[in-house]
């Protein structure tokens, strides 16, 4: 009678329906989107951007386009790179298309384009040691929020970048911390792309206006968002799905 009551109770858990997880969507993008005005505000002057080609010309220091160019399009890559790999995190948690291919084989890519993001991502930071108008040294690169120009940006990519990292060794560790533990180690990973989100949001306003690169950008943080919701809010049928394999005898 205990196992039948609580097989009952735990039947009944709440789940969200899609109106109500489409809701919760556009809620946090708006919440991130306002976050991000506002502390844009405070970036937005009539000056030249800082870290621009010409307030590299108003300080009269070199600036080097092909750099330039080279870390524009690496943090592009990396962005890309990093949403397939939360999408396609989502799906080998839950299963989705395993019918079709093989769970290994979900692995290994995710895997590999976590990796790719990663090395990207470095790519990119590294790119502005070569330019002298950031003042960005060995250890501005590696301590968050201690660069001189647009510390505030920069810290959250160096954050949400180091931190992504410590959530890739992290599948080093699996063993030792335990299969359930490592998956609240791992799921890091969100707070990670939200703060890489927000240093390309901030630090330069390309984002913030209506074009290719800002519609690609607000795609990819949508995907994301949505992909967090349906892993935090199960639905009807995992609810049910978790309720049997919890019972006793069922994995037998």
């Amino acid at each position: 009678m205990v196992t039948v009551a609580a097989f009952a109770s735990r039947k009944k858990a709440p789940a969200l329906s899609g109106a109500s997880r489409l809701l919760l969507v556009l809620f946090s993008v708006l919440v991130l989107f306002t976050v991000g005005l506002l502390l844009a505000r405070g970036t937005s002057a009539a000056a030249p951007i800082p870290g621009s080609p010409l307030d590299a010309y108003d300080k009269q220091v070199p600036y080097d386009m092909g750099v330039h160019k080279i870390a524009r399009l690496a943090a592009l890559i990396a962005y890309v790179l990093m949403v397939a790999t939360v999408v396609l995190g989502v799906l080998l948690r839950l299963r989705f298309l395993q019918h079709a291919v093989n769970r290994a084989t979900f692995y290994g890519a995710h895997m590999t384009l976590a990796l790719s993001a990663m090395i990207f991502g470095v790519v990119h930071g590294a790119t502005f040691l070569y330019q002298p108008v950031w003042r960005i040294g060995g250890r501005e690169l590696t301590v968050p929020f201690t660069g001189g120009v647009q510390r505030l940006p920069v810290g959250f990519g160096i954050l949400g970048t180091e931190l992504a990292i410590a959530v890739g060794c992290s599948v080093w560790l699996q063993r030792r911390l335990g299969y359930h533990r490592w998956l609240r180690t791992h799921q890091f990973a969100y707070v990670a792309f939200g703060l890489i989100w927000l240093h390309v949001f901030l630090v330069h306003p390309e984002p913030r206006h209506l074009n290719l690169v800002s519609v690609g950008i607000a795609t990819g943080a949508g995907t994301v968002l949505l992909a967090f919701l349906i892993r935090a809010f199960p639905s009807r049928s995992r609810l049910r799905q978790r309720t049997y394999l919890g019972r006793p005898g069922a994995a037998e």
